[in-house]
């Protein structure tokens, strides 16, 4: 999914903080609203088509946001198994 890609690309530079786990709470509270604002500016078109199809914009973004954060939630708390 393009929201999740961008909110990774957000994301990914804290990783030099040597804190994964800063990186997988930016990438599901900050990436979340700056992906979705990238996704509708660069891809504004591709979104029409799901209109068409008969997803809402909302429906789109709250499956975004939720696919994000179940992902994020397992990666954290591997993170955290790990790290202790």
């Amino acid at each position: 999914m393009r929201v999740a890609f961008f909110s990774a690309a957000i994301s990914f530079p804290t990783l030099a903080s040597g804190r994964p786990e800063i990186t997988i709470i930016t990438f599901a509270s900050i990436g979340v609203p700056v992906g979705i604002l990238v996704y509708h500016y660069f891809y504004k078109q591709e979104r029409f088509v799901f209109l068409n199809v008969g997803i809402k914009k909302r429906e789109l973004y709250l499956f975004a946001t939720l696919f994000i954060w179940i992902v994020s939630i397992p990666m954290f708390l591997m993170n955290w198994w790990i790290n202790g």
